[in-house]
């Protein structure tokens, strides 16, 4: 910018040191002091100009040097002064708020001057500097924002129910919750250190941001790939399937939409995949190239509506930004709502960046209304201050700091991931009371806020990351290892072993990888090593290297449930298609009804024991699909209810993926209508949600009279090597139980008479 275009002032000093060079002594005519006039509003949102200093003779201030030294930038904010190099900023680890120091002592008043003489030009100019603020106060330097403990500690909370959840379901069935938490802190701190930075220099810097984004995500994400495949290939089994798409999509940030494309499931356990959860860090990552792009398109737009003066000062760059995030967040809310299909698997909608982004988005509009853009303020976030607080502020943050905390630690752990609830707003509640928190964290003051601050917690919030990336191959792997056919190890166990081995690998990680390469960059960490040490990684990068090659190389495209399933439903559709034309079933076994007069209607478990249904009942009416809940069942029922095609007998085999909610079983049993006789297949498997099922079949029987048991978790409990890898499904002898299952469930019906002696004890 031109500096000879702003007003020079130029300050004189009554004595003092001979003039420096450049600078010289004008006097100024007295004249009457006059009222300074009231100065228009400032916008909150933009910094403020600063003013620089010139000497009226001599050569301008070379850039970057104009008062002292400070750098100035010109922008359509204005002109800012330019922050000092900085550190690494990180949205998850703020740095601490740099204070100035106290000013010193004041000295004993000294005398008044005496009138000073006529100006003379030995007499050089004395600036003095402004007296620093009180130690209380917390300076930040341009683009910083402040440090607040209690974001580690609700990080901390999200990360342990989101591992709770995967090792121990049954406790903390709303655990993956915990993902929306770490989504509304994501948006919250990258969008403050955005416009933190728009404020400071009037731009962002995009290849500094993502520089720092890749520093922060790549060393442990790319570790954590490399060395779980490379396990993986010696493992071997069902744990090596589909590994290439899945390593290129984490790679590549893409893994949500790499589930999408091939309809994997969230929340079925068919396929075991390593990599599962780095959904959520394509997320995250995906935001981090959009959101900023996004944000200087909402700058260059408010400025085009300034410079034609169409709308005034109304059109500020971050109320610009807060409409659009706003309407964003909505946008993805209600694309959620409606694409949601409660008879149908919900990953969609859970993995789609289009219906899952507004947990960001809600972290986005809080920065945007909170985060001062000024330069020299005291606080990134003045409103959420923790000095200066009015009683009145400070009881509210704590009422709804309490509020949202509870009501958060009910949802974990009462909503399940099945329930049409969790769609239809439950996941946006979650996302706004993680607002809530993150508010009342601010304000470092009050019970939640002392509670968040928690040492424990925020060890927990500082190995987050490392911890999420580790705890789900960790869990897989030792799925595979200690639940073979046959073992009777149940999933607390596993959840434990779990548990010590992500523990240690996280604190690893975050020792060794992912602190000293954020703090000192590739370079400097590696100079640090040592010649043996730099010597070692090279090789050992190298050999891990080689086993994930291979690994990848032989990774097989579908695992053995999912061929056996596949078969299974060929059967299927081929019996579907020639059930007109096939002979009438033979005479029934003596005590059962014939094929034609039994409807099964189930999940993948009924589906992988098609074909010895079909043999065992010839002519029965089968319909099953994976990842089917009772939810996904209820449509089909009530078509061959309406059509008149459902037999006697009606099996339902749910439970593999949850229990029925509230009402349901009544509400299928409804459906059915009466005249008919109604068994009901008992779930087996050590995986959440399992043994609740179970459960409930059990009681839901006792308590009606025309329901029935078939003992599939007896059979399964007394015969291990039935079952393939997962513990859940049948093999093919497998295939034989489930048929007995349901044979001696028909066989009761038949008779009218319960067996008492059926039991499950998962």
């Amino acid at each position: 910018m031109a500096t000879s275009s702003r007003p020079s002032i130029v300050l004189t000093a009554p004595g003092g040191a001979p003039p420096a060079p450049g600078i010289t002594r004008t006097p100024l005519p007295p004249r009457a002091a006059e009222p300074a006039e009231p100065a228009e509003p400032a916008e909150p949102a933009e910094p403020a100009e600063p003013i620089v200093l010139a000497a009226p003779t001599g050569p301008p201030p070379a850039p970057g040097n104009a008062a002292g030294g400070s750098a100035t930038v010109e922008s359509d904010l204005g002109t800012t002064v330019a922050p000092e190099p900085d550190v690494e900023q990180e949205p998850d680890q703020a740095p601490e708020p740099v204070r100035e120091p106290a000013p010193a002592p004041a000295a004993a008043p000294a005398p008044a001057p005496a009138p000073a003489a006529a100006p003379t030009p030995a007499r050089a100019a004395t600036i003095t500097p402004p007296p620093a603020p009180a130690p209380s106060t917390p300076v930040l330097k341009p683009g910083r924002i402040r440090r607040v403990p209690g974001l580690d500690g609700l990080r901390g909370i999200a990360v342990l129910a989101v591992v709770v959840y995967h090792f121990f379901g049954d406790v903390l069935p709303g655990g993956f919750l915990g993902v929306n938490v770490f989504f509304v802190l994501s948006g919250f701190l990258i969008t403050s250190l955005l416009v933190r930075e728009i404020g400071a220099t009037g731009r962002i810097n995009l290849k500094e941001f993502w520089r720092r984004r890749a520093r922060r995500i790549l060393p442990a994400a790319v570790t954590v790939l490399l060395v779980s495949t490379a396990v993986a290939g010696v493992i071997g089994g069902d744990v090596t399937v589909a590994l290439v798409p899945q390593f290129l999509g984490s790679l590549f940030s893409v893994n949500n939409w790499v589930q999408i494309a091939q309809s994997n499931s969230y929340f079925a356990d068919t396929t075991p995949q390593i990599f599962m959860h780095y959904w959520s860090l394509a997320i995250e990552e995906q935001f981090y190239v959009l959101w900023p792009l996004l944000l200087l398109a909402c700058l260059w737009f408010a400025r085009q509506v300034r410079r034609r003066n169409r709308i005034g000062r109304t059109a500020g760059p971050f109320r610009v930004a807060t409409v659009v995030a706003t309407g964003l967040g909505v946008a993805s809310l209600v694309a959620m709502i409606v694409l949601h299909d409660p008879d149908t698997d919900p990953s969609r909608v859970y993995f789609g960046t289009d219906t899952h982004a507004f947990g960001m988005l809600a972290g986005v509009v809080l920065a945007l209304v909170a985060t001062s853009a000024g330069a020299s303020s005291a606080d990134s976030w003045p409103a959420f201050s923790p000095v200066g607080a009015s009683r009145r502020s400070a009881a509210l943050a704590w009422v709804g700091g309490t509020v949202a905390l509870v009501a958060l630690a009910v949802m974990f752990l009462t909503l399940p991931d099945t329930d049409p609830l969790t769609y239809r707003g439950g996941l946006f509640l979650a996302s706004l009371l993680s607002v809530a928190l993150i508010a009342t964290s601010l304000r470092e003051a009050g019970p939640v806020a002392g509670l968040l601050r928690w040492r424990p917690l925020r060890w927990f919030g500082e190995r987050s990351f490392s911890l999420y990336l580790w705890h789900w191959p960790v869990v897989v792997f030792a799925r595979a290892l200690m639940q073979e056919p046959g073992s009777d190890v149940p999933d607390w166990a596993v959840g434990l072993v779990a548990t010590v081995v992500s523990l240690v690998l996280s604190e690893a990680s975050y020792r060794w990888v992912e602190t000293p390469l954020r703090r000192h960059g590739y370079r400097r960490t590696l100079q640090s090593l040592g010649t043996t040490k730099l010597l070692a990684v090279p090789g050992a990068v190298l050999v891990v290297t080689l086993f994930a090659g291979s690994a990848l190389g032989q990774s097989p495209e579908k695992s053995e449930l999912e061929l056996q399933l596949e078969e299974m439903a060929a059967l299927q559709d081929d019996a579907a298609a020639r059930q007109d034309d096939a002979p009438a079933p033979g005479a029934a076994a003596p005590g059962l009804p014939s094929g034609d007069e039994i409807t099964a209607v189930g999940d993948s478990v009924m589906l992988a024991s098609t074909l010895a249904l079909q043999q065992r009942f010839p002519g029965i009416s089968i319909d099953a699909e994976t990842s089917r809940h009772y939810t996904g069942g209820e449509e089909p029922i009530g078509a061959m209810a309406a059509n008149g095609t459902l037999g006697e007998y009606v099996v339902l085999g749910f439970g593999t993926n949850g229990q029925a909610f509230e009402g349901q079983l009544d509400r299928i049993v409804e459906t059915i209508g009466p005249g008919h006789k109604i068994i009901l297949v008992v779930p087996y498997g050590y995986v959440e949600g399992i043994a609740p099922a179970a459960q409930q079949a059990l009681d839901y029987a006792a308590a009606h009279p025309d329901v029935y048991l078939a003992p599939w978790c007896q059979l399964a409990l007394e015969h291990p090597d039935a079952l393939i890898g997962d513990g859940v499904h049948p093999n093919d002898i497998g295939q034989g139980y489930y048929a007995d299952a349901v044979e001696d469930g028909l066989r009761q019906a038949a008779a009218g008479k319960k067996d008492p002696s059926i039991s499950c004890a998962l």
